[in-house]
């Protein structure tokens, strides 16, 4: 029943409003980022693009990490298409990998679900293996792009661990705050401007489509196929 795993994911986000004020704050250059830490938790620069946040007395079993990627203006022509392009193959990733194989236990990609004001849909998942020794681990992520580059938000661990302690893992995420003056805001469009496909046939001129990833297909490299194609900007994709 999927209704029963996302119930403590989302008493889990109101728990998030009694998150107190941390012990710690942390400023990255090279990210671009700043984040509060509660004490105990210490900061590893794994590489320029790379940090993570974990808990020094174990009491959180989880490791937070954010990624910075370079977002290719030719491959994604706005910030929202890089952030749209890695929710979608994240949700295909989960849904139908065969090993490890997973499941999405709660998924978010409204427009009040943002970081800095700007775009950022979050995913919760549980993720299993044919090779049982290993068990199985959950995994709460944030895709978010800021101007030239694209961020992942994560928190990794035992399921046991992440189901119990998510709350705490998604308010140090929630208040990760980005400090690189590209910063910008953009905004979905309006529901009445959507469209969900079009069809199109090789070689048929048309504006702005995409692939099932997200990724913008120019026309002369188009097939015969089925494609998104926004409206405006901006579309949203909904999962049920």
């Amino acid at each position: 029943m999927l209704r029963n795993y996302i119930y403590p994911v989302l008493f889990a986000i109101l728990a998030i409003q009694s998150f107190a004020a941390a012990d710690m704050t942390v400023t990255n250059t090279s990210l671009g980022i700043s984040a509060y830490l509660p004490d105990n938790w210490i900061v590893t620069q794994v590489n320029d693009s790379y940090v993570t946040f974990t808990d020094t007395t174990f009491t959180y079993g989880s490791q937070i990490a954010i990624k910075k990627f370079t977002r290719n203006p030719a491959d994604y022509l706005l910030p929202n298409d890089w952030t749209r392009a890695h929710v979608i193959a994240h949700l295909l990733v989960a849904q139908y990998s065969y090993d490890p194989f997973g499941a999405v236990l709660y998924f978010d990609s409204s427009a009040t679900c943002v970081q800095d004001s700007l775009w950022a849909p979050e995913l919760f998942c549980e993720f299993y293996t044919i090779d049982t020794n290993l068990g199985s681990w959950d995994e709460y992520m944030r895709y978010v792009a800021v101007g030239n580059y694209g961020y992942e938000l994560y928190a990794l661990g035992d399921t046991a661990d992440m189901k119990q302690n998510i709350g705490m893992y998604m308010a140090i995420i929630r208040f990760v705050h980005f400090t690189r003056s590209s910063a910008t805001v953009l905004t979905q469009a309006p529901a009445t401007m959507r469209r969900s496909f079009a069809a199109a046939r090789a070689g048929q001129p048309a504006s702005d489509m995409y692939d099932i990833l997200g990724k913008r297909v120019p026309e002369r490299h188009r097939a015969n196929g089925i494609y998104y194609r926004p409206a405006s900007a901006s579309l949203t994709i909904k999962v049920k």
